[in-house]
């Protein structure tokens, strides 16, 4: 026995045939196949798709990262799509599957909103063609939009309500004052139908006090008008309309021009969001790079400091010494965090000098100390390929360099040396004079380490950032500085 349609009004009824020939963005021969060639059957089916629409859901799920209850939603979307032959859409909604499945969020970032338009299109598509049903006081079951019409002439807003209504919902207003109290009373429109010519308030002043409020700012409004005249429009875009629709109203023309704005609205509002959570995404990601790269650099310079027995602590001392520099020296949170970095890598050359060197207790023979001076250059060698943070290859290689050219290992001198191997030079000496070392007993006391700092002024150290750990020494009145 035949399936009937029994919720079409009577007087909207039209043959089945007739109606899915209309449905030409859907694969209605395969939809067909699906419900058994039954034309009533396939229709119900047509018609359950869309009060079954998923949108909210999955708006919910996505911005909620519930990546589990969004696979369930587009999987049922994709199982649905078949029945109806919504191909293009069951193919989107089978990849949104897969990555959610995957928890691929980048890609679900990518085409999440894609899938939402889709998605919308037919299931509008859909919400014109098929007649109204019983018991529904006409109302669509798809209506996310909302269009207030506001115009003094009430033909003018029947006119608006029956091309419009099978699709929207449509608020009537006849003037300004009406308008706004309900928009005071809580209703939102997504678009303002906008008659020009009004007593009292005109279109005119209407619009300028609608913008004038940031809550309602960014609603499309578009002027309807019986003139065709060119100042009037120019006036009207001024005031911040999208479009001018002239009157008497023509009912294809209206319905394509509000589709077409709304659409646009939609595909706005959503890239929004897409934006913010988007930004939030990659804000988060680079956060966690950066967290990562901290307790990269921070294990590397804890094993740098494993393998001197003696100098354990002094790259996180010295990394602390070169930021209070930094910040002295006037440099901004960015560049302190990349002294931070060199100051935890300038000793990483160490990794390549042999343990029995590093921690011999006694004096270094000559050929000892040529190894050890290498450490420089090998950290050099090492952070090379960093091009990101220069600044941890430069203190690498250079912070043995003197200001007066007797350093090591290329002999600069003075402002050749880049800065950030000056700052570590100082920071370096200051932690090796406040520590314990195997060829001194006894750390240096505070007036000794001022007076060595003062003496080496334009020999080993930068007469400037010399100057400013002198500064930071006299600050340090209880001598906390040291290990």
């Amino acid at each position: 026995m035949k399936h009937r349609i029994k919720n079409f009004s009577e007087e909207n009824s039209i043959e089945s045939a007739e109606i899915i020939k209309k449905l030409t963005f859907l694969n209605t021969e395969d939809g067909l196949k699906q419900c058994l060639n039954d034309a009533d059957f396939y229709l119900d089916i047509v018609r359950t798709f869309v009060e079954d629409n998923a949108i909210e859901d999955l708006k919910k799920f996505y911005y909620g990262n519930d990546w589990s209850g969004y696979r369930v939603k587009v999987h049922s979307l994709k199982s649905s799509s078949a029945y109806i032959g919504a191909e293009e859409l069951r193919e989107k909604a089978k990849r949104m599957e897969e990555a959610a499945k995957k928890q691929d969020v980048e890609y679900i970032n990518l085409h999440h909103h894609q899938l939402l338009v889709l998605y919308e299109d037919v299931l509008r598509n859909i919400d014109v063609l098929l007649p109204k049903w019983k018991n529904h006081t006409g109302t669509s079951t798809i209506k996310h939009f909302t269009i207030s019409v506001v115009d003094d002439s009430k033909l003018n807003r029947q006119v608006v309500s029956e091309v419009l209504s099978d699709v929207y919902n449509i608020v009537e207003a006849g003037s300004g004052v009406e308008f706004f109290q309900q928009l005071d009373s809580g209703i939102r429109p997504d678009l303002v139908l906008l008659d020009v010519h009004m007593p009292m308030e005109d279109g005119h002043d209407i619009i300028k006090k609608l913008k004038a409020d940031d809550k309602y700012v960014n609603i499309p409004v578009v002027f309807m008008t019986i003139d065709n005249d060119l100042s009037t429009e120019l006036q009207g875009f001024e005031e911040g309309a999208v479009d001018f629709i002239t009157k008497p109203l023509n009912p294809s023309l209206l319905l394509a021009r509000i589709n077409r704005i709304l659409d646009l609205y939609y595909l706005q509002s959503n890239l929004q969001e897409e934006i913010k959570v988007r930004t939030k995404a990659i804000l988060d990601k680079s956060q966690q790079m950066s967290t990562m790269l901290d307790q990269i650099i921070q294990a590397l310079a804890n094993t740098i400091d494993a393998k001197d027995k003696y100098t354990k602590g002094h790259s996180d001392r010295v990394s602390k010494y070169s930021v209070m520099l930094a910040k002295q020296m006037g440099y901004s949170e960015d560049q302190q965090q990349k002294i931070r970095y060199a100051g935890l890598l300038h000793d990483i050359g160490k990794i390549g000098i042999p343990d029995e060197i590093i921690n011999k207790p006694a004096k270094l023979s000559p050929d000892e100390f040529a190894v050890i001076k290498s450490h420089s250059a090998i950290g050099g060698d090492i952070l090379k390929t960093i091009t990101s943070v220069r600044e941890v290859f430069e203190a690498a290689r250079w912070h043995h360099e003197h200001y007066d050219g007797t350093g090591y290992p290329d002999g600069l001198m003075a402002r050749d040396i880049p800065e950030v191997a000056r700052i570590i030079c100082v920071a370096d000496a200051y932690d090796a004079m406040t520590s314990i070392r195997p060829y001194r007993h006894e750390a240096f006391n505070q007036y000794e380490v001022r007076s060595e700092i003062e003496k080496e002024l334009g020999k080993q150290f930068d007469p400037f950032i010399g100057n400013c750990m002198l500064q930071i020494i006299a600050e340090d009145t209880d001598f906390k500085l040291h290990e």
